[in-house]
């Protein structure tokens, strides 16, 4: 049996997905700026699936722009905004756990001349508003604080961090990869926001982002003119379109969907709690992380062991870059015990996993971690 356990990293698209970008590929496959009956018609579905997305935000379709995904959402929401309204400098607010495509974008900036403070989080694994509160001074113009943590779960305190950063005339953006699909979002909370497809059942290669008509934004690559001048490079219609046919599909079945996640989550939890010298590495998390720690084994041992029965999970402590392994930035940042930090595994289901599946890998797990222990 093979197992995929690593949803935060990527999903499998939706057979209905798939089957309606098939179709855009195939049959619709106009390019949506031509002036003829095939691109109006790519232009049709286009403009469709930026209502839909729209809606499901709670947002007005001309505030979302179709980007190549959370990466490139990013850095146009920052560096777009710091372009429009800062170019020469100001405070910036961030946390220590963001994912690269915004603590980078934040270290290319403090090299332009801007302050950024890194907020540290709790051992918990997630900032406190108190903390950001302090953080503000009197040149502050942007924060960008995610909405859920990638590697732990953790979900974040936007709807506090909102109302303290309206109240000093803050602008907020959220990193929400990790939360589309999988908690209900009202975008209105925030006035920026990021998005992938494949984190939520779309195509790679796709995203988008949420832009407050109260925002004034410019963009940061040059071409054609498309989405309103923001984001040029021709429309990906399946891309678009694709997202918002997940989104709908989430949508419909979001209750039974999200209850059976945390059936299993509590079904994993519970038999990790039988296991001795272990540690849950983040609280108050969605329903469908499981970061954990093994005392006495590596994370890449174990994802490695489980990997040898077909079971797909992270190496949540570790990521290998040119060969060397560094620890996880985001667990450093929590101040876990070393054994804690190399020791993590994330585990991340989605809405196709089965019982089965869950069964088989808590059976596995638990074989795997005594025999490894004994081992040692």
């Amino acid at each position: 049996m093979r197992v995929y356990l690593d949803h935060a990293a990527t999903t499998r698209v939706f057979d209905e997905v798939a089957r309606e970008v098939f179709k855009l590929f195939t049959d619709f496959y106009g390019n949506a700026s031509s002036t003829h009956a095939h691109g109006y018609e790519a232009k049709k579905i286009y403009e469709e699936a930026r209502g839909k997305i729209a809606k499901h935000l709670n947002v007005d379709p001309s505030e979302i722009y179709f980007t190549s995904g959370g990466t490139e959402s990013d850095n146009i929401a920052i560096c777009g905004f710091l372009k429009a309204n800062h170019p020469d400098g100001g405070h910036l607010i961030t946390t220590q756990i963001e994912h690269p495509a915004v603590l980078e974008v934040m270290r290319q900036l403090e090299k332009r001349g801007y302050s950024v403070t890194y907020l540290k989080p709790t051992p918990e694994g997630y900032v406190t508003p108190d903390d950001f509160r302090k953080a503000i001074k009197k040149n502050t113009v942007l924060a960008s604080i995610m909405w859920v943590n990638n590697e732990t779960g953790a979900i974040q305190p936007i709807e506090e961090i909102s109302k303290i950063a309206r109240e000093h005339g803050i602008t907020l953006h959220s990193d929400a990869v990790q939360a589309i699909g999988k908690l209900k979002i009202d975008a209105k909370l925030v006035d920026m926001l990021s998005a992938s497809g494949h984190k939520f059942y779309a195509p790679k290669g796709c995203g988008f982002l949420y832009v407050s008509k109260s925002v004034k934004i410019e963009p940061i690559m040059y071409g054609g003119g498309h989405e309103k001048g923001l984001r040029s490079g021709t429309e990906n219609v399946p891309g678009a379109h694709g997202m918002a046919v997940a989104l709908d599909l989430i949508d419909k079945n979001y209750t039974e969907w999200s209850e059976k996640l945390e059936r299993f989550k509590r079904k994993i939890v519970e038999v990790i709690e039988n296991i001795p010298d272990h540690h849950i590495n983040g609280s108050n998390t969605i329903f469908s992380h499981i970061n954990v720690s093994f005392k006495g084994i590596s994370g890449e041992t174990l994802a490695t062991a489980l990997d040898l029965y077909g079971i797909s999970v992270s190496m949540a402590s570790a990521c290998s870059s040119h060969h060397s392994i560094k620890r996880s930035h985001v667990l450093e940042a929590m101040s876990l015990e070393e054994w804690m930090m190399d020791g993590a595994i994330r585990i991340s289901m989605g809405y196709d996993n089965s019982e089965e599946e869950i069964d088989f890998f808590v059976k596995v797990l638990l074989e795997e971690v005594n025999r490894l222990r004994k081992m040692a």
